[in-house]
């Protein structure tokens, strides 16, 4: 076990546990939440040394003192205003996050000033891991890479309805429901709605052909900066096809505004049942590249959501800890992480990354 110590953020919560579980063993592990007693007992769940500790992500002072002896910090909490993400790159300290809030912060003067302080204090900070963004973009790398660059990118997801997420991740599902975001098409920056604009996806089995529609994922809103790709879209779809064919209707009649109010996506998050994922739970991941009229794919099969997250999250703070993302500053998954080294790790959690080999397309928009 190495001293140096890892701050998980929300590491009682439903991913960050199973982070905290996968890191301990070889690295010194602190579970954080505001809860300091729940804290505590996963990290006495969890064995290896792990400890617990309290922090309050609104409150600057908690977090200095949950960053004492921390150099990784790994964040699952919801935080808006990025104060824990600002404390750790004026320590220089290493970070990543699941919930990045990228389409809030754009690829403008806010996430140039992030990539300026983290350079400027020796921080290394990788904006977004965890499955979209994460493991795709890491398959956005591999695909880029044979393929001699990236001008399309299309990332799709399928999820079940009856896998487990933790209240941070239905609240923040919801919010995405009402998000207003853009999608990059031929160089340019089109308004667009989560629900819209259904297309069929041929996902790998057992799922087959489906409707996937768009959704505001945060790995889309920074490729035209990090890859120069000049189309762009991420797309959703839900088991069962007839919840997803619901939501697009209500997206249709504006009918999701209603749980736009914090308010309310609050009292929704608080009144749904918590319930383990079954046996048959399953997600699956399909991204396609196409560049210079050739066209590539990878796809990607797993159980519960919430394992393939933390294996994703995991393996990129792994990639912090072991020196890979070797110059500072604020980086996305494609540009720091070895696909090799990552789709390795993912393996060894019964995650197998499949590439297929490029193939001329006639068109890429």
């Amino acid at each position: 076990m190495t001293d140096e110590g890892i701050l998980i953020a929300g590491g009682y919560g439903v991913v960050g546990q199973r982070i905290a579980a996968e890191l301990a063993p070889d690295h010194q592990v602190f579970v954080a939440g505001r809860r300091l007693e729940q804290a505590k007992a996963t990290a006495a769940a969890i064995g290896h040394g792990v400890r617990g500790r309290e922090i309050d992500v609104t409150a600057e002072a908690s977090i200095a003192a949950a960053l004492e002896g921390i150099t990784t910090v790994m964040s699952c909490i919801d935080q808006p205003r990025r104060r824990l993400l600002h404390a750790a790159i004026q320590r220089g300290l290493r970070f990543t996050d699941i919930t990045p809030h990228l389409v809030e912060l754009g690829r403008g003067a806010a996430y140039e000033e992030i990539g300026a302080a983290a350079r400027a204090s020796g921080a290394r900070v990788v904006l977004g891991t965890g499955i979209v963004p994460g493991i795709s973009n890491v398959i956005v790398r591999a695909l880029a890479d044979a393929l001699g660059g990236a001008d399309v990118i299309e990332t799709s997801l399928v999820l079940s309805a009856s896998d487990a997420a933790g209240p941070a991740s239905f609240d923040y599902f919801l919010r995405e429901l009402t998000m207003p975001f853009d999608v990059h098409v031929n160089g340019a920056d089109h308004p667009a709605h989560a629900f819209s604009d259904a297309r069929v996806i041929g996902f790998p089995a057992p799922f087959g052909p489906r409707s996937a529609y768009l959704f505001p994922f945060s790995d889309q809103v920074l490729y035209p900066k990090t890859i120069a790709a000049q189309t762009v879209r991420s797309r959703l779809a839900i088991e069962p096809a007839a919840l997803g064919r619901l939501l697009a209707a209500l997206v249709r009649v504006g009918a999701t505004s209603l749980v736009a109010p914090e308010s309310v996506r609050r009292a929704l998050t608080r009144s749904r049942p918590h319930h383990a994922p079954t046996e048959d739970t399953r997600f699956a991941l399909r991204v396609d590249v196409i560049h210079a009229g050739r066209s590539a794919h990878g796809t990607l099969v797993g159980g519960a959501q919430a394992d393939a997250a933390a294996a994703g999250a995991s393996g990129t703070v792994r990639s912090l800890m072991e020196g890979e993302v070797s110059e500072p500053g604020a980086w996305m998954p494609e540009q720091v992480i070895n696909p090799p080294n990552f789709f390795s790790h993912l393996a060894k959690h019964g995650l197998t990354v499949e590439l297929h080999s490029p193939h001329q397309v006639n068109g890429g928009s």
